[in-house]
């Protein structure tokens, strides 16, 4: 009997993550208008009553759905950005893990994940997951920035995550390889640190040199 039970479980779990897996697939597609009862259980290939069955509505499936996909998306961040303790890293180091991470997530993932964010953002009962999700994301940049000997490399996550939103925004319109995507947003961190490590003084000592209509 408890083997039994334990298949039941198991059948269970899997019909279950078949649906929200379905219901991601639609949302990318075509938004949450394409996510109906009918529709996701099509696509899981399950009867047409099963999500009646696991979730009390179409909002429940595509909340549990985004948050789901949210909290894979920041495992599979901290995977591709792990690396052993012992193992020495400098800020060069940056401009090969963005190109390795760039050639794991297609342009076409990062456009799924760019509108399933923003529709976790947009969604009161989802904003919390978001959240959560961006603090995630800040705390792995800082992780990421301490390694290569950034001080108070906290302070500095924000930007950088902000860096990698709009480098997001950029792939998405396809306008350069990634190769040249992977440089742009390499250049643009290295910048930001460079800065971060200079004084104020220092700062607007480098400002004072530039001119109006001067090249830089």
């Amino acid at each position: 009997m408890a083997t039994r039970a334990r298949l039941t479980q198991e059948r269970s779990r899997q019909r279950r993550e078949q649906l929200l897996d379905a219901a991601i697939a639609l949302f990318a597609e075509g938004g949450s208008r394409g996510i109906t009862h009918r529709a996701v259980a099509a696509r899981a290939g399950l009867p047409p009553a099963t999500t009646t069955y696991y979730f009390n509505s179409i909002d429940e499936l595509i909340d549990e759905a985004l948050s789901r996909h949210i909290e894979k998306w920041l495992s599979d961040l901290r995977h591709l950005t792990k690396t052993p303790a012992d193992i020495d890293l400098s800020l060069d180091d940056a401009s090969g893990l963005i190109s390795a991470v760039f050639a794991v997530r297609s342009v076409e993932i990062v456009g799924v994940q760019l509108s399933i964010y923003l529709a976790a953002a947009l969604n009161p009962d989802l904003r919390s997951k978001a959240a959560e999700s961006l603090d995630a994301l800040e705390a792995l940049a800082a992780q990421v920035l301490g390694r290569v000997g950034v001080p108070e490399p906290a302070a500095l996550a924000q930007s950088i995550v902000a860096l990698i939103a709009g480098s997001a925004l950029r792939r998405t319109s396809g306008r350069q390889s990634n190769d040249v995507e992977a440089l742009i947003l390499f250049r643009a961190i290295r910048a930001l640190v460079t800065n971060s490590l200079m004084s104020d003084e220092e700062v607007q000592d480098t400002l004072r040199v530039l001119k109006p209509g001067t090249p830089v």
